[in-house]
């Protein structure tokens, strides 16, 4: 894969810094949740007190829009699974059947969070209505940051941060019934965070069924870099990384990466720039292939 990459300046409203007093072990640029339960756990942060949240007040469910036609949509449970938290959802609609959606998140025990199961495989085949699938991890317990797909021969992917801090990705050829966890890449030195992963779905495309997973590496060779990795054998094995945000010079870091692509098997990776930190993000980053 060979990217051109280009940069988008943003006007920028600073809304006050924030100080970090860890010491040298933490890396505040992570986001990654499995990270920062480890860190309390070591006694290497302070973690806040639980507060009781009040009571949710019910609104209802109706949709509304001025442009669109308008529904009654009832609000459907994804998991009844007791004293569990899914956040940080990632949802993708098979296109094969558009009943059949697959739906992962960051999923948790609660309360207070203790263990971080991995990315849940929660499932449909009636367009949402009712829903079943594991919350425990696909294809295993993993450090979550969902990003979930599925290719032109339905086949179902959740893309994720693996144990060890590296990428990794689940596989399921059985319509999420069951899952094979495969390495994307090893942890590059402290973790390899905030990751994406999409598939290239167009019919016309020269590379249709590849799969591309993008994140920051933090640490290694590429350390505060995007990267990305590709697969051309729907997900069995993956290039090694390819560097795609190094020539933009950020000060500090590059993450929140974001992946596309386009009718002709273009790939697109946008991505924000931290030319200090922890001040924001100073400027969005842009890398386009067309290999």
């Amino acid at each position: 894969m060979k990217f051109k990459l280009y940069g988008i300046g943003l006007a920028l409203l600073l809304f006050g810094s924030v100080s970090y007093g860890q010491e040298a072990p933490v890396n505040p640029k992570i986001w990654s949740i499995h990270y920062w339960q480890q860190l309390a756990e070591q006694g290497l942060i302070p973690t806040a007190a639980p507060v009781e949240a009040p009571p949710a007040i019910y609104t209802g469910s109706s949709l509304n829009g001025a442009l669109v036609l308008t529904d009654d949509s009832p609000d459907v449970l994804t998991t009844d699974s007791p004293n569990t938290s899914q956040s940080e959802n990632s949802i993708f609609v098979n296109p094969l059947d558009n009943l059949k959606i697959l739906n992962s998140n960051n999923s948790t025990d609660r309360p207070p969070v203790g263990v971080l199961y991995g990315t849940s495989g929660l499932l449909t085949t009636d367009g949402g209505l009712t829903w079943s699938g594991s919350i425990q991890g696909t294809g295993g317990s993993n450090s979550g940051d969902p990003a979930a797909v599925i290719d032109l021969n339905g086949v179902y992917f959740v893309g994720y941060i693996s144990n060890p801090g590296g990428q990794g990705v689940a596989r399921s050829t059985n319509d999420g019934l069951s899952w094979t966890p495969i390495t994307v890449a090893p942890n590059p030195g402290s973790l390899a965070d905030k990751n994406h992963l999409w598939v290239d779905n167009s019919p016309a495309s020269p590379y249709a069924g590849n799969l591309y997973a993008a994140w920051t590496d933090f640490g290694g060779a590429f350390n505060n870099q995007i990267v990305v990795s590709r697969s051309t054998d729907n997900g069995l094995t993956w290039s090694a990384r390819v560097n795609v945000s190094a020539a933009v010079s950020a000060g500090s870091h590059n993450q929140g990466v974001n992946v596309s692509t386009g009718p002709n098997g273009e790939v697109y990776v946008v991505w924000a720039i931290y030319d200090g930190f922890p001040s924001d993000e100073t400027a969005i980053g842009f890398a386009k292939s067309t290999d």
